[in-house]
């Protein structure tokens, strides 16, 4: 049963004795997941975020993302704020409680912006800057990795328990395989990931990005899949003034890392029918067959963005570890100064009504709630 916002106050008030707490606020976006959450502003006006865990799946969410955002910390420097743990401790229940810095800005509305709009270049900086972190320091600090091979094998097998439903359109399958077969799409440099780019995690504050939020999926691995929400269909305009941005960042860059944000994107619809048919959730697998006849008659009717191979002109590495020993060295054609630019950001999350910018306080402190 998830707490109120005054029992998180009480809670935080519990491990910050000295802070005196005036008003506390829930926090829609994350009212469904393992973690309870409420914003708190003490009687200084400074704010902070107490998180409760609801069982061992919030326990580890939260020490994964502590633990990820102390890695990030340690592995250069970005151009927007993290959370920062402030304070932690168990809850009566024997979970985790923590009471972290509030990062303020407002939920990006990526559906909203127009190409012109600066928030769309300061996010493809924020991402620039994620993917030049120091992997080899994300690696030490515990997290995850996954080599170019590793995300091949890991979407085949996402396509095998798709295509095991028999739900999945035609076209679909075809372009799907087509695509997984193709070695040289997956000819990428692993870089550090965010992991879960969804418009709830993205903040701004005025023309730039403020801050980004929710960790925990931290790893190294493709860059393609922290453009997978962009990618999906009636984001073009937003990705292209990204993909330019992204490209200013960085001077190592594959640009096929949007045909498979694409790929990625569309099986993320398959693999949650194949979640929704194995809890017997009827009404959302009919929901993610629908959205799937939508991209297959998208790809018939040749409206959706191609998943081919192109070429390109830069001078990234090849990685370490080669996907195939048919591998070759040789690894794109120069084609002078030429960007080739594709369209495209999933909407995979209820965009919270909390626009995250500091509360007006009372100049009376005899409201004070703890």
């Amino acid at each position: 049963m998830a707490s109120s916002p005054l029992i998180l106050a009480a809670l935080a008030k519990s491990i910050l004795p000295s802070v005196k707490f005036k008003e506390a606020k829930s926090i829609p976006s994350e009212g469904r997941g393992p973690v309870n959450s409420a914003l708190l502003t003490d009687t200084d006006g400074l704010q902070y975020v107490v998180r409760e865990s609801r069982g061992p799946k919030g326990d580890m969410e939260l020490a994964t993302e502590t633990q990820a955002v102390r890695a990030v910390k340690g592995a250069g420097t970005l151009p927007f704020k993290l959370p920062s743990l402030i304070a932690e401790s168990s809850a009566p229940n024997g979970h985790t409680l923590q009471v972290l810095e509030f990062v303020y800005g407002s939920n990006v509305d990526f559906s909203r912006v127009r190409s012109s709009d600066p928030i769309l270049h300061s996010f493809g900086l924020a991402l620039a800057a994620i993917h030049s972190l120091r992997a080899d320091s994300i690696v030490l600090s515990g997290m995850p990795e996954f080599s170019a091979a590793d995300t091949r094998e890991s979407r085949l097998g996402e396509l095998d328990r798709a295509a095991a439903t028999g739900q999945i359109p035609a076209t679909l399958l075809q372009r799907w395989e087509s695509a997984l077969e193709d070695l040289d799409l997956f000819r990428f440099q692993p870089v550090v990931v965010h992991g879960n780019l969804t418009e709830a995690n993205v903040l701004e504050l005025g023309d730039e990005i403020s801050g980004i939020l929710g960790w925990a999926n931290l790893h190294v691995g493709d860059p393609a899949e922290d453009f997978v929400g962009l990618a999906a269909q009636g984001f073009a305009e937003a990705l292209e003034a990204v993909k330019f941005a992204y490209f200013e960042g960085r001077d190592e860059v594959d640009v096929n890392f949007v045909q498979r944000a694409t790929l990625y994107s569309e099986l993320a619809i398959a693999s949650y029918l194949v979640n929704r048919i194995s809890v017997g959730d009827t009404d959302e697998a009919q929901w993610a067959v629908s959205e799937l006849e939508t991209i297959a008659s998208a790809v018939d009717s040749g409206e959706s963005r191609a998943l081919g191979t192109v070429a390109f002109a830069s001078t990234m590495p090849i990685a370490d570890q080669a996907l195939d020993d048919d591998y070759v060295d040789d690894l794109a054609v120069e084609t002078g100064n030429q960007l080739i630019v594709s369209e495209t950001l999933e909407a995979a999350v209820d965009v919270s009504d909390l626009k995250t910018r500091p509360i007006e306080l009372p100049s009376k402190s005899d409201d004070q709630l703890f």
